[in-house]
């Protein structure tokens, strides 16, 4: 993986040995997996629940291509471990931290699987945006009770999850006739917390 990514700390190993063998990554070298049989399994985006469902589905699936599609090109991903030393910044991603992300781990060919579950749709937190600038964006949020991700590279399986994680992902609309709504969503925003304990 080229940088830490979803619950980056539980996942640092495989994260630092896939970040290794990225390189920059690219949005212009996306990968898409071989398909399943004719269909797209994916959801129309009309919704920021089934953005994120299509999150857990292409990221499962490594598919850098779909991932394009959900992430907003303005995207900006903070990570913060509490535990870490006062002072210590956050870790900042973007768009293309992202996409190549994902095209890494189709690329590592000792990583024979990815499974991502963010817990069930009914455990998921929707708010309205609390950023002035931005009111019409939307927010979902996710304990860590709720997610559950597994990364097996070789004889290694990764696995984040847990109380202490905190995420939120905030999602932009645009206006789309494609979509039932009338709307398309991406993520714009997401944010990791790890909080402080013993």
């Amino acid at each position: 993986m080229r940088a830490v990514r979803l619950v980056r700390f539980t996942l640092m190993p495989a994260i630092a040995a896939g970040w290794i063998l990225s390189g920059c990554g690219s949005e212009d070298n996306p990968v898409r997996p071989p398909k399943d049989p004719p269909g797209s399994p994916y959801l129309i985006r009309s919704t920021p629940q089934n953005v994120l469902l299509n999150l857990e589905l292409a990221y499962s699936h490594r598919d850098s291509t779909e991932c394009q599609q959900l992430y907003d090109s303005s995207y900006v991903g903070t990570s913060q471990d509490l535990n870490d030393p006062p002072g210590t910044p956050p870790l900042h991603f973007t768009y293309y931290d992202e996409i190549g992300h994902v095209s890494t781990l189709y690329r590592t060919p000792t990583i024979s699987s990815v499974n991502v579950s963010f817990g069930p749709p009914s455990s998921w937190n929707r708010f309205e945006s609390g950023d002035p600038s931005h009111p019409e964006w939307a927010a979902i949020q996710i304990a860590g009770t709720s997610l559950d991700i597994q990364i097996t590279d070789g004889s290694n399986t990764w696995q984040a999850s847990g109380s202490a994680e905190f995420l939120e992902f905030m999602f932009k609309p645009t206006l789309d006739s494609a979509s039932p709504t009338d709307t398309l969503w991406r993520i714009v925003r997401w944010t990791e917390s790890r909080s402080a304990g013993p």
